[in-house]
């Protein structure tokens, strides 16, 4: 049974992160008898601040918001579920605007509203939830990773695929000419996203065509190529983000 007859999620991001692509939500969820029900209404803020040509430059369009209702996976329901059981509200209702901002307003018998006291807890929640509405809308596809290691000993490719929409993830493998699939632990994401987005990825110089030659390449499901070094770069000196993504290499092909 559901710990609560209705909960309503207000997200808005911090001051600093400038428009376009600064944007609040409300999300307002229902249980039922399978999973639960959500009714998403997202807004982008401040782009009266700019110009058409500035938002389309950044790769928006005229009108971003995004409303959506329907029925999630029962697996959101079972982690709605286990967030809600290690909840205490208690913070203010007041937004600090150097940091993204939440509240809940939380109905059971009574109805507590405010900011959970594991706010970190619930910023990475909602953010899941958020992407799970997108794939479950079709709004947007799964998280793909397509990974190309060619060497004069020959060549091994991975394909890691993580849907948000089910919460699982899983590897395709093949290795001299073998092919093998295998989960993904789901709680070994978050850490491996980072270390993929934290490197620079040069769109300019990087190819549509599928690589032929010796080299490590990346697709990030955008249907282009990247070579690790050339287009896959460090962010800036001293950083050593090209290891750590070899390591994620490493962990897909295990």
């Amino acid at each position: 049974m559901a710990t609560f007859r209705k909960l309503t999620i207000q997200f808005e991001t911090s001051a600093q992160l400038p428009p376009p692509y600064s944007y609040r939500y409300v999300l307002r969820i229902l249980p039922n008898e399978q999973s639960i029900n959500v009714d998403l209404k997202l807004t982008y803020t401040h782009r009266d601040e700019l110009d058409a040509d500035e938002i389309e430059a950044e790769g928006f369009t005229d009108n971003d918001d995004y409303e959506w209702k329907g029925a999630l996976e029962k697996v959101w329901s079972d982690e709605l579920e286990k967030v809600l059981k290690k909840t205490q509200m208690g913070g203010s209702m007041l937004q600090d605007e150097e940091f993204d901002f939440l509240t809940l307003e939380w109905e059971t018998d009574t109805t507590k509203k405010g900011q959970p006291k594991n706010t970190e807890d619930w910023l990475y929640f909602a953010q899941e939830l958020l992407q799970a509405i997108y794939e479950t809308s079709e709004k947007e596809r799964p998280f793909e990773m397509q990974v190309i290691d060619a060497t004069s000993q020959g060549t091994r490719e991975a394909q890691l695929t993580a849907s948000f929409r089910t919460r699982t993830a899983q590897v395709k493998r093949v290795v001299d000419g073998k092919t093998s699939l295998r989960f993904y632990p789901w709680q070994e994401l978050p850490s491996l996203m980072e270390t993929v987005y934290a490197p620079n990825w040069l769109t300019d110089n990087a190819s549509s065509q599928k690589p032929k030659r010796n080299g490590l390449y990346f697709n990030l499901g955008d249907g282009v190529w990247y070579e690790w070094g050339k287009q896959v770069v460090e962010p800036g000196k001293g950083a050593k983000t090209l290891s750590k993504l070899k390591d994620v290499v490493t962990t897909l092909f295990a």
